[in-house]
């Protein structure tokens, strides 16, 4: 089985029209389809906003349903001029830019692990960059849909909404990190993946752009991304 998931239900939308077979499951207010889609048994559902909402979410599916592949989509700011709205950014890696604790010797972005302390930054389990599945992201850049660009590249996460000004302020961070698109969920995800050895792959549409623009009708937009992700994992899945 494999787990389809997003933040917001309706970004969820095009995977389940296409999924057959369905059966629903419930936990703690969440609807969870399980079916078949792209000829592969399936879980697609949403874990609602943000890092901590995500990471028990992603966290549930693994420990009931153990999947073997977490593919995580949905809508994304962009962190760079050249993404317009629509475009698509396939995440070769993704990290948290909201952890900090650098004052300590440590990376932006890294969280020690479990095994960790502040004391002995010398582990090699600590997270920082969270990597996509290799051969997801060989299958994922075969998908050449034209009429939108599609970029490979870091998707950031944090559990601020990234705003235009936001961006200015941190301007050295952004340059940093070399990040490509921003989100608040997708490094959650990525990070109880990587915890549990499990493959995770991650993709985003871009909704805002680096000036502010935002989709003059939000609906629409988020009808033809929901669509977009269902056709780029699908153009994945056939292939595995």
């Amino acid at each position: 089985m494999y787990a389809i998931l997003t933040a917001l239900e309706m970004e969820a939308e095009s995977f389940i029209e296409k999924t057959s077979s369905q059966t629903i499951h419930t936990w703690n207010n969440y609807r969870f389809v399980i079916g078949t889609f792209a000829g592969q048994d399936c879980i697609i559902g949403y874990t609602g906003i943000g890092k901590v909402h995500t990471a028990v979410v992603v966290s549930h599916i693994i420990e009931n349903y153990d999947p073997s592949i977490v593919f995580y989509t949905g809508i994304a700011g962009a962190l760079r001029s050249d993404l317009n709205i629509g475009d698509v950014v396939i995440a070769k890696d993704s990290m948290q830019w909201d952890i900090d604790i650098t004052s300590f010797g440590f990376k932006s972005g890294e969280l020690p692990s479990a095994n960790s302390s502040l004391n002995n930054k010398t582990y090699t389990d600590n997270v920082r960059f969270c990597q996509s599945d290799p051969e997801l992201l060989k299958n994922a850049l075969q998908w050449s849909p034209g009429g939108f660009k599609v970029k490979q590249g870091r998707i950031i996460t944090g559990d601020s909404f990234f705003t235009k000004d936001m961006q200015s302020e941190k301007k050295d961070l952004v340059k940093e990190i070399d990040g490509y698109a921003v989100d608040m969920e997708g490094a959650a995800a990525g990070a109880v993946c990587k915890m549990h050895n499990i493959p995770f792959f991650l993709a985003r549409v871009i909704s805002d752009t680096v000036s502010g623009t935002k989709p003059q009708r939000f609906k629409p937009f988020m009808e033809d991304s929901s669509g977009k992700m269902a056709e780029l994992i699908e153009t994945i899945m056939r292939q595995l």
